[in-house]
């Protein structure tokens, strides 16, 4: 039998752990920073789900009575689904095309040309798979999102210690920071309460915006509207906004002022639905998350949100960013040809102002799915890619090294450039001493190194006036 080719195994590789498990059909329930799923082990027995799928890598590990072994990425969660266990010498190839037939990912093999992919596998799901699925609900359109978020972003206020934070520790003017569009989280009830009360007193429907959500009052009873009300979905220190490349506000994130998890995404994804007859009346909820006990937990109830996933940020430099008008294509306004790619939003905002170059920020390790299209598209002639100075080091745990799965995921998205026509690939590295993203060694006044990959050419960035 031909090999698989590396390009099919590369697919397979990039294929998320929580798509694999929604398209096999197993119940999970997104959340803030993970997806809690059943653990795929069909000889593990769980009381309740205990195992849980990191958003930003897509790593799952079973931690159910100290767990049982099920850990790995969507190849080894295959496998464990499917024989309860993973042994890469014996499982690689049936688990490569498994996961291909259930993504539809075609099958490529070494000077064979492609295959369509073929039901080699009749059941795709163990016998121990659960029978519900945690249901999404899309988001409204960029359109929809950007005037909600525009206009409940004015309404937020500008807390002293934010502001003060911005200013010095990263240099923001106060022109910049209206035009990025920072903004403090409400720290009290009643500023909340007025703000939720302003947008719906205004005419703004705040159904399916990711972040706002309904829940039910104390001893309410939920097949009455009025017994619901709005509110956000909300914790941390303040907003930063992510704009899609016509200019949308197109979601919000938030820095939570914790060690662990710095940002996070503003989303409210539901957990029921309500079912109306036909004169517009509640008769019953809809589950949407089987794990929820709506008699022992009323007020965990959600509805009317939406799920806020995960998108790029494009920025330009704050005096474009300031006349940006929601709904102006990026290259109607801004004259560019090359792009830098880095992490955060802090980092796009502020490389983008000092560099007078357009900045994809993307959300975290692996999510890059949205960056090459975004490229063909502005017909960018040459990607830079910025990521923190630690991505590429070896990294060590207890004394043994230890996957690094940024590196991993920076070489997967290079080679996926590389293999496009008509765009350069170059790397940034700088010394760590120097800081340790692109926004620190700018704001320390150095510059990076510029690294060619297919001509190992190293040569220092110039910026004029910088």
């Amino acid at each position: 039998m031909p090999r698989i080719s590396q390009q099919t195994i590369d697919q397979v590789e990039r294929v998320h752990t929580y798509d694999l498990a929604v398209r096999m059909g197993h119940w999970v329930k997104p959340s803030v920073g993970s997806i809690k799923v059943r653990c795929p082990n069909p000889n593990h027995i769980e009381r309740t789900p205990d195992t849980y799928i990191k958003k930003s890598t897509g790593v799952f590990k079973c931690f159910g009575g100290g767990g049982c072994g099920a850990q790995g990425k969507a190849l080894q969660y295959y496998a464990w689904a499917t024989w309860g266990c993973w042994d890469p010498r014996s499982h690689f190839v049936d688990a490569v095309i498994g996961v291909c037939e259930i993504m539809g990912i075609p099958i490529e093999y070494e000077g064979t040309g492609r295959e369509p992919f073929k039901k080699r596998h009749p059941a795709m799901q163990p016998a121990a798979a659960p029978k519900f699925i945690f249901e999404d609900v899309p988001a409204q359109n960029a359109g929809v999102c950007d005037r909600v978020y525009r206009r409940f972003l004015q309404l937020c206020p500008i807390y002293p210690e934010h502001s003060h934070e911005w200013m010095t520790k990263r240099k923001y003017t106060e022109d910049q920071i209206m035009a990025f569009g920072l903004r403090s989280i409400p720290a009290t009830w009643q500023e909340t309460k007025y703000i939720v009360d302003t947008l719906l007193s205004e005419g703004y429907s705040l159904e399916r915006i990711p972040g706002f959500t309904q829940k039910l009052r104390k001893g309410g009873n939920p097949l009455n509207d009025f017994d619901w009300y709005w509110t956000i979905n909300a914790y941390g220190k303040y907003f930063l906004p992510v704009r899609d490349d016509a200019g949308h506000i197109v979601r919000l994130r938030m820095a939570t002022g914790q060690e662990k998890r710095k940002y996070t995404w503003f989303s409210s994804a539901p957990n029921v639905e309500p079912v109306r007859n036909a004169a517009g009346n509640i008769t019953d909820l809809k589950i949407l998350d089987p794990s929820l006990d709506v008699k022992a937990n009323p007020q965990e109830m959600r509805r009317g949100g939406a799920s806020s996933s995960h998108h790029i940020n494009v920025v330009l430099p704050y005096p474009f960013l300031q006349r940006w008008q929601p709904g102006d294509e990026i290259t109607d306004i801004f004259r560019f040809d090359t792009v830098v790619i880095t992490e955060g939003e802090h980092k796009s905002f502020i490389s983008a102002n000092i560099l007078n170059l357009p900045v994809i920020g993307v959300p975290g390790v692996g999510n890059y799915r949205d960056v090459l299209p975004a490229l063909k598209k502005w017909g960018v002639r040459k990607a830079v890619v910025a990521y923190d100075a630690d991505a590429f080091l070896n990294k060590e745990k207890d004394g043994q090294k230890v996957e690094n799965n940024v590196l991993k995921n920076l070489i997967s998205f290079a080679r996926e450039i590389l293999e496009s026509d008509g765009i350069e690939l170059v790397f940034w590295i700088w010394n760590i001493q120097h800081g340790k993203g692109l926004d620190d060694v700018l704001l320390n006044k150095k510059l990076p190194i510029e690294i060619n990959p297919l001509t190992k050419t190293r040569k220092p960035v110039v910026i004029q006036n910088f």
